[in-house]
């Protein structure tokens, strides 16, 4: 009785809630049938939810909106080109007078023994700025126009790093170097147009703050820090300083510190005895070792006598323009082979000026790997032009030139077409800063000089190393601290090398007794020849001990020979 109670009593309440549950669920209209023919009546058809409604208004009125958007950003598009252009032009233009090439800063003028400014004409053929603005061609102030290019290098630093003039050396340097100009063409040394250099002033003032007085004036005396020296080209001067830097050691005297008055007196000496033609010149100027005007230099350095320094140098000055209005001024030697040592000045003077304010910025590199290996002093240099028996109708090309000393005295003492390529940015670009210096200072002692290119690549994919490896005379490798894997590159693009080339290099790329045989015919080693040599101290940057040197040359004969015994040709 309980249990069917209890039945009872449980199908009752699921009659109840399957009655709510019917009630809540909304009465079908007749359009909701599937089989109920449909009426398109406006009074019959159901009407929207009030949320869908409020959807679509909410999407009407953001299509509206983005539209009117769209068309208020097209409306102006041509005017913000226009605007845009401006402010492109203007920047355009500021840029450009910021980056005025430092060497314009020290323009030598005929017979003036002052600086001239920075030539700015240049600037009216730039587009008009959209705003007014003051001619920069007013700005000719009466002062040195060193001091100008140092202000432009300033804003060049902040321009390319970023960063303050006080900032660090490093990032300092890198700025200085990514502002420098490219190289120029080349020009006749007979030419009277004004020559554009990178004085010694202009070296020292970039790190003006590490020098001091290199001199000890007496009270009332006009302590000098620069003077004019006369050159042999037409009118040309160039403004020495007479600073020296902090940590100059008087005992040592390191040559990896740039001393100016040092400089000032080897080119005394070298313009004495080869760039003027007259013996009466030569011997009042170095001959006479008592009180000739080197030895006045001389004396007045080892004892500190700016005054006499000056007066040497305005006595020499004298000289060398009264040999001037003679026309005696002119090389003593044959120019299709200028001495060794004068052709060393050059070429240090360059380095000096171009690559000594910025050096740290070439300690920044892993030692001894395929990149870096060091760098080849002069007195080698030499060696290897005598070796390889070069000349004025040789064609040279460095693979791994560096910062290119050895391609510009290669050029400087020989005459001859000289090219080299370099893998790292910031010594390759160095090597094109110097050929644009070394060129100029060329013109300035009226000396010819071979043709210099320098390129930045890799020298194993370089298009331009493939267009002139088969015209080359004489290649030179520093091969020092290659790996196997590079050197057996290099033999490979040894192949396209015409017969008698010549390859220096730091390390043999075949034995000296390497034989031919049936099984290494096809190998680059069995078109060359090599004969070693031994080099002393101070003739590598890497070591002062002595080492060896190998000259292969190109040679097919003996290949040819042992094909031909075996009937193989």
């Amino acid at each position: 009785m309980d249990l069917f109670f209890g039945a009872s009593t449980n199908a009752s309440r699921e009659q109840q809630s399957a009655k709510v549950r019917v009630e809540e669920r909304p009465a079908k209209t007749p359009n909701a049938s599937v089989n109920a023919p449909t009426d398109t009546s406006p009074t019959r058809r159901a009407r929207p939810q009030q949320g869908d409604q409020t959807h679509k208004e909410d999407r009407r009125r953001s299509q509206q909106k983005d539209q009117s958007h769209s068309e208020e950003r097209r409306r102006p598009q041509h005017d913000d080109r226009k605007r845009r252009r401006r402010l492109d032009e203007h920047r355009d233009e500021r840029h450009t007078l910021k980056k005025l090439p430092t060497s314009e800063s020290s323009r030598l003028s005929p017979r003036n023994s002052d600086l001239v400014n920075v030539n700015r004409e240049r600037v009216g053929s730039l587009p008009p700025s959209p705003r007014p603005r003051k001619s920069p061609v007013r700005a000719e102030r009466k002062k040195p126009a060193s001091s100008v290019a140092v202000s432009s290098l300033g804003q060049e630093i902040e321009r390319c790093a970023s960063v303050p003039v006080q900032a660090s050396n490093v990032r300092r340097q890198k700025a200085l170097v990514s502002a420098m100009p490219s190289p120029v063409d080349d020009r006749e040394a007979d030419s009277d147009e004004p020559v554009a250099v990178v004085s010694s002033v202009d070296a020292v003032r970039q790190s003006e703050s590490q020098y001091e007085d290199y001199f000890r004036w007496q009270d009332g005396e006009d302590r000098l820090q620069t003077i004019e020296l006369h050159l042999p080209a037409s009118g040309a001067t160039e403004s020495y300083s007479l600073l020296m830097p902090k940590s100059f050691d008087r005992e040592s005297e390191s040559r990896d510190e740039y001393l100016p008055v040092n400089d000032l007196i080897s080119t005394v000496r070298a313009i004495a005895l080869y760039l003027v033609d007259s013996s009466d010149f030569r011997h009042k100027v170095c001959g006479d070792k008592e009180n000739g005007i080197l030895r006045q230099l001389e004396r007045a350095r080892n004892r500190l006598n700016g005054r006499d320094f000056v007066g040497a140098v305005h006595e020499f000055n004298r000289l060398l323009d009264l040999e001037r209005v003679s026309s005696n001024i002119g090389p003593v030697f044959d120019k299709s082979h200028i001495p060794s040592d004068l052709a060393i000045h050059i070429v240090e003077q360059t380095y000096n000026r171009v690559v000594a304010p910025t050096v740290d910025m070439l300690r920044q590199y892993k030692a001894f790997s395929n990149n870096v290996y060091g760098e080849i002093l002069p007195t080698l240099v030499s060696e290897f032009i005598e070796r390889a028996g070069i000349s004025h109708d040789t064609t040279f090309i460095d693979l791994g030139c560096g910062i290119g000393n050895v391609v510009l005295q290669v050029a400087a003492q020989t005459g001859c077409f000289s090219c080299g390529i370099e893998i790292m940015k910031v010594p390759a670009r160095f090597a094109r800063r110097q050929a644009q210096e070394f060129e100029q200072r060329m013109r300035l002692y009226k000396l010819n000089h071979g043709a210099v290119q320098v390129w930045q690549g890799d020298f194993c994919e370089s298009t331009d190393v493939q267009r002139m490896l088969p015209r080359a005379d004489v290649v030179l490798v520093n091969n020092y601290a290659f790996d196997s894997a590079l050197n057996q590159t290099l033999l490979q693009m040894f192949l396209d090398l015409k017969e008698g080339t010549k390859i220096i290099s730091l390390k043999p790329f075949v034995t000296p007794d390497h034989k031919i045989s049936a099984r290494n015919i096809y190998s680059p080693e069995s078109i060359l020849t090599v004969r070693r040599y031994q080099y002393w101290s101070q003739c590598v940057s890497w070591t002062d001990s002595g080492g060896e040197y190998f000259v292969q040359t190109v040679d097919r004969s003996r290949l040819n020979e042992f094909l031909a015994q075996r009937g193989m040709l």
